[in-house]
């Protein structure tokens, strides 16, 4: 009887984070006049007509989705070379103030995004690089590198200090220290860290709302055409929606044995 509850329960959670996409999943290639049916209409032949007028017209989103990988990525590969360093000084060494350095970082990633947007567009606007990908990757670094520094600091901080001063004792620097004993050491906790970093400039849709212009769009900003004020076309949102999901899910799916190494580092001491 209470592995039958355990069962129930569980089916319970499946339906409640999996319903919603699942839901998305089937608006997406259900005909218009099924979209609001009440009771829902569950049996349907599917209509490709929102997936094929969302990225079959390479003017629609398809240009919009390889904008989101570049941004994304390029916030990634510009994030880790300073969080990095960053994450390992303030594991290692006594840095003046560094629990109110830390806690201004958390206050970053507290803040609505909407507090920093005039100020980057106006600085953006001022150095040319509005509409551009680098003032996008670059602005994005104003979550990505607080958030990375508190993750990696608490991976760094569970490799042992005696390995690194057995290595100082054999002559080796820092930056030695850094890239050839700890690098290898939290590679899981690296590698989760950039995915949700990723992930979070996957799915940011205010910077590149006020930086990005119509070449540069990324498919958060692209999907917010489909509310007009003639009416929502909920097929196209969905369309865009699921399109979105794929690329972070894809990531998560190919590297989750770095997910479950990443999430249980330093769980278990000798």
């Amino acid at each position: 009887m209470r592995k039958a509850a355990l069962y129930a329960f569980m089916l319970l959670l499946l339906v409640i984070f999996i319903g919603p996409i699942l839901w998305f999943v089937l608006l997406a290639i259900r005909p218009a006049d099924t979209f609001f049916a009440m009771p829902p209409v569950l049996a349907f032949t599917p209509s490709w007509d929102s997936i094929n007028y969302t990225f079959g017209d390479p003017g629609n989103n398809l240009p919009q989705l390889f904008n989101s990988l570049v941004v994304a990525a390029g916030a990634v590969l510009l994030n880790l070379p300073f969080s990095l360093p960053a994450a390992y000084a303030l594991s290692r060494f006594r840095v003046k103030g560094r629990k109110h350095l830390m806690m201004w970082y958390l206050g970053l990633l507290m803040a609505p995004p909407v507090a920093f947007l005039i100020p980057y567009s106006i600085l953006a606007s001022a150095a040319g690089l509005k509409g551009s990908y680098f003032s996008m990757i670059l602005i994005l670094q104003t979550l990505t590198i607080p958030f990375s520094i508190w993750l990696l600091r608490s991976f760094i901080d569970e490799v042992p200090v005696e390995i690194e001063e057995a290595a100082r004792v054999d002559g080796a620097s820092t930056a030695t220290i850094l890239w050839r004993i700890v690098l290898p050491l939290i590679l899981p906790g690296l590698i989760v860290t950039s995915m949700f970093a990723f992930v979070f400039s996957w799915n940011n849709a205010a910077f590149p709302l006020v930086l990005s212009n119509r070449a540069t769009a990324t498919l958060p900003v692209g999907t917010l055409r489909y509310f007009g004020t003639a009416g929502v076309t909920w097929g196209f949102i969905a369309a865009a929606a699921v399109a979105a999901m794929i690329p972070p899910m894809l990531i998560f799916l190919a590297l989750d044995r770095y997910v479950v190494r990443g999430l249980t580092f330093g769980s278990v001491k000798g």
